[in-house]
This record gives C-alpha cells, sequence and structure tokens, in this order.
C-alpha cells in the first residue's frame, strides 16, 4: 500500500519595498544637430547634451520619455527601489523551483 505525502503547509512572508517604485532603466544620450557651423560639427566634435530617457513599458507599450537632470535621478532612486523588490522575489522562486514538487520525489 502506497502511502500519500501531504502537501507542505503554506507559509505566508511579507516582502518589504522602499516607496515609491519604477521598473524601466534610465540612459543619457548626446547627440548632433542640424546646424553646419555648430560646435557639434567642429573636430573633435562637441555634441549637445546629455540628454536622459526614461525606457519602459506603459501599459504594455515599450516607451521613452526625455527627462530632465533631476527627474532622471528620481527615476533612478526608484529604479532602485524596484529592482531590491524583484531581487528579493527572484530569491524567493529560486527556493520554491527547489521544493517544488518534482524535487520531492
Amino acid at each position: 500500500m502506497q502511502t500519500k505525502k501531504s502537501p507542505p503547509p503554506e507559509i505566508t512572508i511579507t516582502l518589504r519595498a522602499t516607496l515609491p517604485l519604477l521598473p524601466g532603466c534610465v540612459s543619457t544620450a548626446r547627440s548632433t544637430c542640424g546646424k553646419p557651423n555648430c560646435r557639434c560639427k567642429a573636430n573633435p566634435p562637441k555634441l549637445h547634451g546629455p540628454y536622459y530617457r526614461w525606457t519602459g513599458l506603459l501599459e504594455g507599450k515599450p516607451t521613452t520619455k526625455t527627462l530632465s537632470p533631476a527627474e532622471a535621478r528620481e527615476c533612478r532612486r526608484r529604479i532602485a527601489h524596484y529592482r531590491a523588490l524583484e531581487k528579493q522575489i527572484s530569491r524567493l522562486v529560486r527556493q520554491a523551483l527547489q521544493q517544488a514538487p518534482w524535487n520531492q520525489r
């Protein structure tokens, strides 16, 4: 007669997150303009910028927003909060996969 293993007890945990959160990333770019005698056309060129951009998903669509330097700093702070939460969740998922039913054979 085969005995049935009972499932492990359910455990509730609480995640800690610093708010506000923001997924995505902030990047910088420099560029040239269309003026023929501009410093961005010199040798070596002195490009315009830096321009700050947030890239992420808004309503499921890839989106880029141009930011001021202050907005870029704030976005980076919020992204760091989001990544810390993601790290906690990834750790929990790894543990869950190690304890998956197929590993209990």
